[in-house]
């Protein structure tokens, strides 16, 4: 009896465990349903984020996400190559790892402020790789969550050290080449108003030979300039030290021996020879001022402005020589330095744009691709017009900044394509002068494609986060369970 109460006993405990299994089988069938749809959705999530990945490795900038400590969480391969690292060895690191203390607060101030501020900023900064430091363009952005709630942020940079280089050394050429052309300009009116002084000086000669040729030579050692006294043979007969320095000739080699036409550079000498003879005849028929080039003793040529007047009732001459040969090679260097200036802002990719008064007084080519106008449809009409709407507001402030002797700074704004689109520039903008009056320099450079870069760099992560949180909501109870 004993024997048979456990049997029954044993197939009741049987029967138990099997209404256990069976009530159980729902759950293990939901179960096996929701591991199935995990397994989608981690493979949707592999999928995204192998797309991120590749898209963010090829970015030839340097991209960094941080925490809202600003803690570094990721950077594509191009920033770890910089920090000699791998990518996935950047996570749990800080500035302070990498770069120089001063550097690296700097870093984090810029963070702190961006988080505080919820705003997108573009900044210029100081950049240290391999010992080397170097200025670079950084835009850094806050990351949020799906609550709007600021998590973290997002950088991207690139090395700006050569164009700000060259930036710094055209203003450096510019200068120089201003202050040259003024001082060789006074120079010259100073030689012209003494060449001047010395013909009228000579008119006075008296008509005593003797008396005439001392006081010629007081006049000819006081000049400043080479001058020598010419007979009606062409040979010199007078010569003062500065025709000595001139020539490389002293005056005892030259004085009663040399011919005037002996300095004459061969290709002149015809057009020289030409002006003698009509000035013999009518002194007023050929011009008193005329440039030629000099040879001297060894060889050398030299540009020179000569200045000749014939001494009264006589057929000999005074010539003053005024060696213009540097003055010919800084115009020189001049007109090379403009043609490379037509030629950088011809061929420049950025756009440069000189804003006087609210109008365009000067646009470069590339304006005129980016918006699609003629360079005369843009020329002396109102810069606000082509402006977009939204960001005028932004343009007058930052105008306004340079009125208040904020001498540079950089924005971005969007303006007018004439088939009616927007394009987004970046602006450098700097107060100079412009036909002696306050205008404004924008270089600008076309950041649309940049923009559109970043907007989908945002659209593939959020859709990444949602996978992310879909899938806590769905593994939250199993994990409980």
């Amino acid at each position: 009896m004993k024997k048979e109460d456990e049997t029954i006993e044993k197939l009741l405990t049987i029967e138990k465990a099997v209404n256990e299994m069976v009530a159980l089988r729902p759950q293990i069938l939901e179960l096996k349903e929701s591991e199935t749809q995990r397994q989608m959705t981690m493979e949707a999530l592999c999928a995204s984020e192998n797309k991120y990945r590749i898209l963010v490795e090829n970015l030839p900038q340097k991209l960094f996400l941080k925490d809202k400590n600003s803690v570094c969480i990721f950077c594509n391969q191009n920033f770890a190559a910089d920090l000699k690292i791998k990518p996935e060895d950047i996570s749990g690191k800080t500035d302070y790892d990498f770069f120089p203390k001063e550097l690296a607060e700097k870093y984090i101030s810029d963070d702190k402020r961006i988080l505080a501020t919820g705003q997108l900023e573009s900044i210029e900064e100081k950049y240290v790789h391999e010992g080397q430091t170097s200025i670079v363009h950084t835009v850094k952005t806050p990351v949020k969550d799906e609550k709007e709630e600021t998590v973290g942020i997002l950088g991207i940079f690139w090395d700006i050290t050569e164009q700000k280089r060259n930036e710094e050394e055209l203003k450096k050429n510019c200068a120089h080449l201003e202050e040259l052309v003024s001082n060789r300009t006074a120079e010259l009116q100073t030689v012209d108003k003494q060449l001047q002084r010395e013909i009228t000086e000579c008119r006075r000669v008296g008509e005593q030979r003797q008396e005439a040729e001392g006081m010629f030579r007081t006049l000819l050692e006081n000049t400043g300039t080479a001058t020598v006294m010419i007979e009606e043979n062409m040979i010199i007969s007078l010569a003062n030290t500065g025709f000595e320095k001139l020539s490389g000739y002293s005056k005892e080699e030259v004085e009663g021996k040399k011919s005037w036409r002996e300095f004459v550079a061969k290709d002149d000498l015809e057009r020289t020879k030409e002006y003698d003879l009509a000035r013999n005849a009518n002194p007023g028929a050929v011009p008193g001022n005329y440039e030629y080039r000099f040879l001297d003793k060894k060889g050398n040529i030299r540009d020179i402005l000569v200045t000749i007047a014939m001494i009264p009732e006589t057929k000999k001459r005074v010539l003053s020589s005024l060696d213009i040969t540097d003055h010919k090679r800084t115009k020189e260097s001049l007109r090379t330095l403009e043609e490379r200036y037509d030629t950088l802002v011809e061929n420049a990719n950025e756009a440069i744009l000189v804003v006087q008064d609210g109008i365009l007084r000067f646009v470069s080519p590339r304006i005129c691709d980016i918006l699609g106008y003629a360079k005369d449809d843009l020329t002396c009409k109102l810069f606000k017009e082509f402006i977009h709407p939204e960001d005028r507001e932004i343009v007058e402030s930052h105008a306004k900044k340079l009125q208040d002797e904020d001498p540079f700074h950089v924005y971005s704004f969007r303006m007018i394509h004439k088939e009616g689109n927007s394009r987004w520039l970046e602006n450098r903008v700097a107060l100079i002068q412009w036909e002696k009056s306050p205008a404004a320099l924008n270089v600008m450079t076309d950041i649309t494609d940049r923009r559109q870069a970043e907007e989908e760099l945002r659209n593939s992560i959020e859709p990444f986060r949602e996978l992310v949180n879909a899938t806590e909501k769905i593994l939250l109870p199993l994990n409980r369970e």
